[in-house]
């Protein structure tokens, strides 16, 4: 039986929260990776097997397949004992991940707008009042050393993701961004310093 199979682009993007996961979880991987509309994809996608026609998308030693972010870290971490243990605190870690999924989409609107003009009012919008606002509830979801206390669960491997990933270009050091927030700067540096996830940043494909 092989092991699991993580299908994505050579990009961080919408790939590194799962393999930030599977290094969490030291749950081993091959980390498949696809050009930008490379024929290879093209006939992985032909094929049928991403089951919604995108990427990420793992295979499990079983052979089975799944799809979706979210879907793929909460897998993930279920098989590790990283979710928290009580119903309403895993609808809390879903509402975070949830409320950095936001986040996401609204940086990388920044990304792809062509309007100079737009972009400039956009990018003000977005770094100078809604990260920060985000930020301070952030801030109060933090219970502890990380969202849920003691515990490392998929909503600080998802918050992490997004200030690493998205705004630290996947570099260790931690954004400016939280800077006027030493607790989560805190937080920050804590799930860097958990073993798998500190060897997957040091020595990832950038």
């Amino acid at each position: 039986m092989s092991g699991y199979k993580h299908h994505y682009f050579d990009l961080r993007a919408m790939g590194e929260v799962s393999r930030l996961a599977f290094a969490a979880a030291n749950i081993d991987f091959e980390d498949v990776r696809f050009q930008w509309n490379s024929e290879e994809w093209a006939k992985e996608k032909a094929s049928g097997r991403p089951p919604l026609g995108q990427m990420p998308f793992i295979v499990t030693p079983e052979g089975k397949v799944l799809g979706q972010s979210g879907a793929i870290v909460k897998y993930i971490c279920k098989k590790a004992d990283l979710c928290p243990a009580d119903p309403f605190d895993e609808a809390v870690a879903d509402m975070i991940s949830d409320g950095v999924v936001d986040l996401r989409i609204g940086a990388v609107k920044l990304y792809y707008e062509k309007d100079e003009a737009k972009k400039e009012e956009m990018t003000k919008e977005f770094f100078g009042t809604t990260l920060p606002a985000r930020i301070e509830k952030f801030e109060a979801l933090l219970k502890g050393p990380f969202f849920f206390g003691d515990k490392l669960t998929y909503a600080d491997i998802a918050f992490f993701d997004f200030f690493n990933n998205i705004l630290g270009k996947g570099e260790p050091a931690v954004p400016d961004h939280l800077s006027k927030s030493p607790k989560l700067t805190e937080h920050y540096k804590r799930v860097l310093a958990v073993p798998g996830i500190k060897a997957w940043v040091k020595n990832a494909q950038k």
